[in-house]
């Protein structure tokens, strides 16, 4: 089956990560508890992917996923879900975007993604996190069709409901869409659970090799090769 769509994470796969953790020391100076607690909620979002119980509540849509998240940080934190919600949205929802200003995309993404374009596919961008905002500031604004967040599912990765809405908003069928990404766990399992294609950028030898990714590659370059032969 020819590839007719390319889908992308952001944070990890686009840039290296290191470089935004680096700037975002000092911002998250005195804020340990709070970083921390939130932490380990998105670690429990992700555990609660299998609860029935959570499923039914139908947390729909970014306000509402964002007001859940709160509550549950709040709860850690035993303080009022009101006053946690608004720290969380002034910090990761926005300092810590900002940084993304100075951070620069890997080497040849801009011109893989044009060149993509260029030859008709299809391209998306989908991450735990809100996007729209990180894509502009790495200077690639226009380069996607779709740019997405998981949270307007209620449903983080590797749930399959984002990457199936992914594929909708393309307009592709799920198996006509490769989609890249840093995580095995989250980006590769979560699109192959999806009945998407897969691949992982990553600079480890055993992970490439481990992988259940059908490409791994480390150098724009070479998944742009791997694109141009397989692209229907």
């Amino acid at each position: 089956m020819p590839i007719r769509a390319v889908g992308f994470d952001i944070d990890g796969t686009l840039y290296q990560a290191s470089r935004l953790y680096a700037k975002l020391i000092v911002k998250g100076f005195g804020k340990i508890r709070f970083l921390l607690a939130f932490n380990a909620v998105r670690h429990e979002l992700r555990d609660l992917l299998s609860s029935e119980e959570y499923r039914a509540l139908g947390v729909s849509g970014v306000e509402a996923f964002h007001r859940y998240q709160a509550g549950l940080v709040a709860r850690r934190l035993g303080r009022g879900a009101d006053h946690v919600y608004e720290r969380i949205e002034d910090f990761f929802y926005t300092a810590t975007v900002e940084p993304f200003a100075s951070i620069p995309t890997y080497p040849g993404v801009p011109a893989l993604l044009d060149e993509l374009r260029a030859r008709g596919l299809k391209l998306g961008a989908l991450s735990d996190f809100p996007c729209e905002r990180k894509i502009g500031l790495l200077g690639l604004d226009g380069k996607f069709d779709v740019a997405m967040t998981s949270e307007e599912t209620g449903l983080v990765k590797p749930d399959r409901a984002s990457f199936d809405l992914l594929a909708e908003r393309l307009g592709v069928r799920n198996d006509e869409l490769l989609y890249v990404g840093n995580s095995e766990r989250y980006d590769v399992l979560g699109a192959l659970g999806a009945g998407m294609r897969a691949a992982l950028i990553t600079k480890d030898a055993k992970a490439a090799a481990a992988t259940r990714a059908e490409f791994a590659f480390f150098d724009y370059a070479e998944l742009g090769r791997y694109l141009a032969e397989r692209a229907g």
